[in-house]
């Protein structure tokens, strides 16, 4: 099930995922600072339309994980809701983190060879939010 936009007042741990370098720890313990703070997790994945060739099958790809991984965190009885989002990944995460309130964003490290440029955005989000925007440590960092 994919969230649209939720105007409750209580929040969301925003995790920001690329789906094929998160590492499971990361997510566990994204969803552990969720349940910690007593707010939902909200997974988006965001397509950069500028930088990415992107067909509606792959784009249905996308979101199938993206659903598929949330419907087994919800059998876990986690909270947690998915997201495709498209547009400049800055731009989109930080509306995103408006619209839903977030408590905390939370990216998942991504290998060392995106570091920077992960780095990078990261810095650039953190200057236009007013929560804590942190990067989760992949496993062996």
């Amino acid at each position: 099930m994919s969230a649209g936009k939720d105007n409750s007042t209580c929040g969301a741990l925003l995790y920001v995922t690329e789906l094929t370098d998160d590492s499971p720890e990361a997510l566990d313990l994204a969803l552990e600072l969720a349940a910690s703070h007593g707010v939902r997790l909200e997974m988006i994945h965001v397509v950069d339309l500028d930088h990415v060739q992107s067909s509606p099958d792959g784009q249905m790809g996308i979101q199938f994980r993206l659903d598929a991984l949330a419907r087994s965190l919800r059998r876990l009885k986690q909270n947690v809701a998915s997201i495709l989002l498209f547009g400049s990944p800055e731009d989109v995460i930080t509306r995103r983190a408006q619209e839903i309130k977030a408590k905390l964003i939370a990216f998942a490290r991504h290998g060392q060879s995106s570091t920077a440029a992960q780095a990078a955005m990261v810095k650039r989000v953190g200057s236009k939010v007013t929560c804590p925007v942190v990067v989760l440590p992949a496993p062996g960092i």
